[in-house]
């Protein structure tokens, strides 16, 4: 699967403003890291919680292109989201109580 492809998944599942960042860090510093290695952060609102929901995934591209985004649910972190509970690779969700059992619902049931 290829980068377009993947990103067309995550809207499919019913997101929309998603925002994908690629690379290590600010500059060129990441050129010897391989494509597939480099990091990617991706952020989406769940269609029908703006304002009360987001969702991001972070880790390598490589991870990130096999990941199942149809059927992994995020691990719900506080809101706003403490830095320390997203530093590591993983799939997260914040929002009001309300926003965040509705976007679990909604991935559950398409699970």
């Amino acid at each position: 699967m290829d980068l377009l492809e993947k990103l067309e998944e995550i809207k499919q599942v019913r997101n929309y403003a998603v925002n994908l960042t690629y690379g290590e860090d600010i500059g060129c510093d990441d050129l010897d890291v391989k494509p597939m290695e480099r990091r990617v952060i991706l952020f989406v609102t769940p269609i029908g919680c703006i304002g009360e929901g987001r969702m991001m995934w972070r880790g390598k591209v490589k991870d990130f292109l096999e990941f199942d985004f149809k059927k992994q649910i995020p691990t719900v972190i506080d809101n706003p989201p403490k830095s320390e509970q997203y530093e590591k690779n993983g799939y997260y969700l914040w929002g009001t109580p309300e926003g965040v059992n509705v976007i679990l619902d909604k991935i559950k049931n398409r699970v």
